[in-house]
């Protein structure tokens, strides 16, 4: 997939559950941000060279998130912010 241009491994959502059920990027993992830090080592799919597209419902929790994944070595991350500015800019390959 691109993003602006740019080459995405991963699609990270990190809304609850709940907000989820309301629509998704196909393909998309999703992550809640409270289990950010546990969960993410443990997804074989992304390493910490991956790049890795964050969002979630207004952008205040994908900027939390991008925060916690850069002190947990991932240099690879983009803050989408919202579902819907992630589905208006994303391309598929």
């Amino acid at each position: 997939m691109m993003y602006r241009g740019r080459k995405v491994d991963v699609v990270l959502d990190v809304r609850s559950a709940l907000e989820r059920l309301f629509g998704r990027v196909k393909g998309s993992v999703h992550i809640p941000l409270g289990r950010l830090e546990d969960e993410l080592p443990r997804q074989a799919g992304i390493q910490k060279s991956s790049t890795i597209l964050v969002h979630c419902a207004a952008g205040v929790r994908s900027a939390q998130a991008v925060a916690i994944m850069r002190r947990m070595g991932y240099a690879n991350v983009i803050d989408g912010v919202s579902l819907a500015a992630v589905r208006r800019e994303l391309q598929p390959d």
